[in-house]
């Protein structure tokens, strides 16, 4: 995953302190709040996303984690099942469409 612009990565004790106010932030700008990237030692290790912009992202989300349950799922199965790409197509979508 790349990201396209330096993060701005908070202590966590700082982004503790400031809970309060980031989630003013989230209330005030709506889906375009920008996330709250902390960890320790400033290296990032989580992020707080406003409200608005979680609801944006959960379909995305839930497709990612549906995509890769399919995967593992059809990687386990017997050789009488199809392949992810031959069940995708089934369904008239592109394999590289769930990545």
């Amino acid at each position: 995953m790349s990201v396209t612009r330096p993060l701005e990565i908070l202590p966590t004790t700082e982004a503790r302190a400031k809970l309060s106010q980031i989630l003013a932030g989230f209330e005030l700008d709506g889906v375009n709040a920008e996330p709250v990237t902390f960890g320790s030692h400033r290296r990032p290790q989580g992020v707080i996303i406003g409200w608005d912009l979680w609801l944006e992202i959960l379909p995305a989300i839930e497709d990612h984690l549906d995509a890769t349950e399919a995967r593992r799922r059809l990687d386990d199965a017997g050789p009488d099942r199809v392949s992810f790409d031959e069940a995708a197509q089934a369904v008239g979508r592109r394999p590289d469409s769930y990545s």
